[in-house]
């Protein structure tokens, strides 16, 4: 009876521990750790552009929050990583920048159009951002959104928020000087296998 009840128990735990590591393998992307910082680190930064840029100059948004850092490509050496931010207005309303709207699918947000990652010769991190001019800013020691990389200008967020709104996917959501002081910023570097 005890062996029974042993041999239970091992299939019980190897179940277990299959099914975790089937889980990872399947959503979590498989990248050295020194890449995963260098991925969470800029994307911490670029989360923090794309989010101050919508919060000061949009009114009437009540929250953004921003998907986990998708991965595509592994293998290579440095992958097709992006996140999409999710703008909630005052009336209960969300929508995702980045998602098809009709036949228009805009950017996503990442190491395509509006970010730089690698390292130098010497294995230390080098982040970019684009600014408003599209000129690169060098944010690899900043642990913080240095001002000098702040978007005055966001002409694929415009766009992409505009149509939001065309949509009535949005309400309520205004370009003006106001913007939304007290809107809350949710950022999230959690690292996730895209599904595209």
């Amino acid at each position: 009876m005890r062996n029974k009840v042993a041999k239970i128990i091992a299939i019980v735990i190897v179940f277990i521990f299959g099914g975790a590591y089937i889980y990872n393998k399947l959503t979590k992307p498989s990248l050295g750790p020194k890449t995963a910082k260098l991925y969470q680190h800029g994307f911490q930064l670029l989360e923090e552009q794309l989010g101050t840029y919508i919060k000061e100059y949009y009114s009437g948004v009540e929250k953004i929050e921003f998907s986990p850092i998708y991965v595509t490509e592994e293998g290579s050496t440095f992958s097709n990583i992006y996140v999409r931010p999710t703008i909630y207005d005052k009336y209960g309303n969300k929508a995702t920048l980045g998602t098809q709207i009709k036949k228009y699918v805009p950017n996503s947000f990442g190491n395509e159009a509006d970010l730089v990652l690698d390292f130098d010769w010497s294995g230390n991190e080098v982040i970019e951002l684009l600014d408003s001019e599209d000129n690169s800013i060098d944010v690899s020691n900043a642990k913080e959104l240095p001002e000098e990389a702040k978007l005055t200008d966001a002409k694929s967020i415009d766009i992409n928020i505009q149509m939001l709104i065309e949509d009535g996917q949005l309400k309520g959501v205004v370009k003006d000087g106001k913007g939304s002081p007290n809107a809350e910023i949710v950022y999230n570097v959690n690292l996730s296998k895209a599904n595209e």
